[in-house]
């Protein structure tokens, strides 16, 4: 059993710092195209935090977009994508003063 418990240490301390990641910062103009959303998080800062896949990776990454206007017209669009999964995808644009949503059926 020891071997198995070595193994167990070893994938927690792996997959821990990525559970654990920060937002990343969305280019301006860029469409960011969520094939999955895992999450979804409003902060009362304007900050919308989305988790998910996007198209052409395999790995989730969070996004985090700033517009305290942008949670409040995005948060039926990200959740009709999360509750159906690669039915829809999730395109959110961040602009110099905006984000816009768009949900895409696929």
């Amino acid at each position: 059993m020891k071997p198995f418990r070595a193994l167990a240490a070893l994938v927690t301390l792996t997959l821990a710092p990525s559970a654990l990641a920060e937002a990343e910062a969305p280019l301006n103009g860029v469409p960011y195209v969520f094939v999955t959303v895992d999450a979804y998080r409003v902060r009362s800062s304007g900050l919308m935090e989305v988790t998910g896949i996007l198209q052409g990776e395999t790995t989730p990454r969070v996004i985090g977009f700033y517009d305290t206007n942008a949670a409040e017209r995005c948060d039926r669009l990200a959740l009709l994508a999360q509750s159906r999964p690669g039915r829809y995808l999730l395109e959110l644009t961040d602009t110099y003063d905006s984000v816009s949503c768009k949900l895409i059926r696929q």
